[in-house]
């Protein structure tokens, strides 16, 4: 489990955890996927989130 200033980052992935980790053997997974081996999609779409607020709050500026 690596831990940088209480984040938690999956050791499958690496992605960042902001939600409720999936653990096993005391290890952090970002989802089920993760922790079965196989491929994980939680990066692109907390990217795509993070572009989605990104967008809105330039947008909120704006007003």
């Amino acid at each position: 489990m690596a831990r940088i200033e209480d984040a938690v980052f999956c050791d499958g992935c690496g992605v960042e955890i902001t939600w409720s980790p999936v653990i096993v053997s005391g290890k952090d997974y970002c989802c089920a996927d993760c922790r079965d081996g196989l491929v994980c999609y939680c990066g692109d779409r907390m990217e795509m989130e993070d572009e989605r607020r990104t967008g809105s709050d330039v947008m909120d500026t704006y007003r």
